[in-house]
């Protein structure tokens, strides 16, 4: 179990590198196409609670909340108006994005935890 909460951990320390290069892929898709933004909000908020389900997977409570992580993605694609191809990189990112902030909390947190 000890291993498991180091894979939380070992994420959590390249979060902040993946929000800078989300930031990046937002600001090219930005000069690219308009933003949808209710299609920005699923796809963080699926994000976070993707990263929520597997960190609580990952410190042992239950393989029902890996199966919810992996779902969460699958939500943020169905419940977003995807007129074009650059509709769903926008919410392939912001996913990503959502999720890279929650690991980034979580890094935070476990420090302020530490102290």
């Amino acid at each position: 179990m000890t291993e498991s909460k180091k894979i939380g951990q070992q994420l959590a320390q390249k979060a902040p590198y993946a929000v800078v290069f989300t930031v990046v892929v937002f600001i090219v898709l930005f000069m690219s196409s308009e933003v949808v933004w209710l299609n920005q909000i699923f796809a963080s908020a699926s994000g976070i609670i993707s990263i929520v389900f597997l960190l609580l997977y990952w410190h042992g409570k239950g393989g029902m909340y890996f199966i919810l992580g992996l779902l969460a993605p699958m939500l943020a694609v169905m419940f977003s108006e995807l007129p074009d191809f650059l509709a769903l990189a926008w919410v392939i990112n912001g996913f990503f994005n959502g999720a890279a902030l929650a690991l980034m909390a979580y890094l935070y947190i476990g420090k302020g935890a530490q102290r």
